[in-house]
């Protein structure tokens, strides 16, 4: 699968339309000709947390409208990161995805919710983000939902081949991050195709960022800089066998003594 994953600008979206700005970046994608496009963590709210529900989509609606109208256009897949999302007067941290047709296939709430600049504010999804693009195994995670080992391996377990992680990652912790993508990617077996936001100060000077594509063998097959834009790799099965020929993390797990001792 050749993925496309978008790096947005935070204070581009944050000063004038997200969607406009997402609409824009996703037409720049579509130019690699990907199977699948995926977009960043919560790319149409910015600022404090108490402002996030004046910037919230209702039902997710307004987002469905266009992720779906531009993978019908293109005949693409995507992944649409993560928005704030409102329904039933709660907030959620959502991610979408939509197939070649345009139709939404998943609907997954991050589970992890970050200290209490989530915590206070969002309500936690409940459900593992599990579903098939073009007969290829994937699931998606959020951005805090990949430093827990544990549920990363509910996906492994689950066969998963393409791991998608939208995120909103902090500037000083980005070896942290590195550290996550690989990490999870060798654990598992599996590729791992991250988007971040960067952010600008309007002098050209960035920071954060965080998109890469981490292979199975727990390299990074490509990676991005600070700066805002696309990048573009595939997730080969090639190499995702090879992985799993010469080790057998999965097969060799020790459920018993897990158990045991309170996993």
């Amino acid at each position: 699968m050749k993925i496309s994953c978008i790096q947005l600008d935070a204070r581009l979206a944050a000063e004038g339309d997200p969607y406009a700005y997402a609409e824009k970046m996703i037409e720049e994608a579509a130019k690699e000709n990907p199977d699948t496009i995926l977009l960043p963590e919560k790319w149409n709210a910015f600022g404090h947390p108490t402002t996030h529900r004046a910037q919230s989509d209702s039902s997710g609606d307004k987002t469905k409208k266009l992720l779906s109208r531009l993978a019908k256009k293109h005949h693409v897949n995507i992944v649409g990161g993560s928005i704030t999302e409102e329904r039933e007067d709660k907030l959620y941290n959502t991610c979408h995805v939509f197939n070649r047709e345009g139709e939404d296939v998943l609907v997954y709430d991050k589970v992890h919710l970050y200290k209490e600049q989530e915590k206070n504010y969002y309500a936690a999804g409940d459900a593992i983000g599990l579903f098939t693009l073009d007969g290829i195994s994937c699931g998606v995670a959020i951005c805090y939902d990949m430093d827990f080992p544990e549920w990363i391996r509910c996906y492994g377990i689950h066969g998963v081949d393409i791991l998608f992680a939208p995120f909103a990652w902090p500037s000083k912790w980005m070896h942290h991050l590195d550290m996550v993508q690989k990490a999870r990617a060798l654990e598992n077996q599996c590729f791992v195709a991250s988007a971040g936001l960067c952010k600008s100060d309007g002098d050209g000077h960035y920071r954060s960022g965080g998109t890469s594509l981490a292979g199975p063998h727990g390299d990074f097959i490509k990676k991005a800089g600070q700066e805002p834009g696309v990048l573009t790799g595939k997730a080969d099965r090639e190499t995702l066998m090879a992985a799993r020929k010469w080790q057998h993390f999965l097969d060799d797990r020790r459920e018993d003594l897990y158990r045991k001792y309170g996993f």
